[in-house]
């Protein structure tokens, strides 16, 4: 070989070897997302006045996913019984109203917040169309993103009726009537962003909080829970924490079971704080998938 040609060709080969090498290190030093702020909006899952208020920072599921990123600087504007897009006149801010309010009030969205949506509940319960609820939903999406918003966290809607308010709503809300709106969305957004979780929107519907909350609430106790579901002779589930199946507002603990920290249930739809903590948990594996 020529003794020139073999030089170059040794010295094109060292050089092209530091640069895979450097490529792979670039690769492993990526720091993960570490949001500087955590948005909360939504209805009660997200609202810390409706569960039980245990004095803790993460008895709501955005308090807790906030504690799992290490950040204690949260903005709450999610209400009970918000939905994606209230009728007009209506006494609680939706979700339109609470993002309004964030780029009016609060500084706007930024690149460096996790802005995380529970929403969907009362829309099931109030029977609105899944199609028309799940493209209003993609609307907020989109003008979260316009807004300036990278990290969109949105949690599925957990069946409505195996709360205790749809046990004892049977003739009302069926669990056909949530998995069809879990599935309007997934469609919606997966059209709108392309693909079931594209890397800024993490739609949590693939995480499995739906299917373990399907099997919790089908058992009479499902540890460390005491009152998730029904067997042959009780139904549990109908008498929450909070002590009313047909209230959606939380208690303090004072006025709360005393055997909540066990209870699945606050009220007639939200969870109580070990509720929320176990929800939380499966939203924050699912950001795995882009942001960790």
């Amino acid at each position: 070989m020529n003794p020139i040609f073999s030089r170059t060709f040794k010295a094109l080969c060292s050089i092209a070897l530091v640069g895979l090498l450097s490529a792979c290190g670039a690769s492993s030093t990526v720091e993960p997302f570490k949001p500087t702020r955590v948005v909360g909006l939504g209805d009660g899952f997200n609202d810390p006045a409706a569960t039980v208020n245990d004095g803790t920072t993460t008895r709501t599921v955005v308090g807790q996913v906030a504690a799992y990123f290490g950040q204690s600087n949260i903005l709450y504007k999610a209400k009970a019984g918000a939905q994606i897009k209230a009728s007009a006149g209506a006494p609680i801010a939706d979700l339109a109203t609470q993002i309004g309010d964030v780029i009016a009030n609060d500084g706007g969205f930024s690149a460096t917040d996790l802005v995380f949506i529970a929403v969907g509940t009362f829309d099931v319960k109030a029977g609105s169309n899944p199609d028309t609820a799940a493209q209003a939903l993609v609307t907020q999406v989109q003008r979260l993103k316009t807004a300036g918003a990278k990290h969109i966290l949105i949690m599925p809607v957990l069946d409505v009726s195996r709360t205790p308010w749809g046990r004892v709503n049977t003739s009302t809300v069926s669990t056909t009537a949530t998995n069809t709106f879990n599935e309007a969305v997934l469609l919606a957004l997966s059209n709108a962003f392309g693909g079931q979780t594209p890397n800024s929107v993490i739609y949590a519907n693939a995480s499995g909080v739906t299917s373990q909350f399907l099997y919790v609430t089908s058992f009479a106790v499902v540890s460390p829970f005491t009152d998730t579901g029904f067997s042959s002779t009780v139904v549990a589930g109908t008498t929450p924490a909070c002590g009313n199946a047909t209230l959606f507002t939380g208690c303090t603990s004072a006025a709360a079971n005393a055997s909540y920290t066990t209870m699945l249930f606050a009220d007639g739809i939200h969870l109580t704080p070990a509720g929320n903590r176990w929800v939380a948990s499966f939203l924050y594996n699912a950001t795995a998938q882009g942001w960790r």
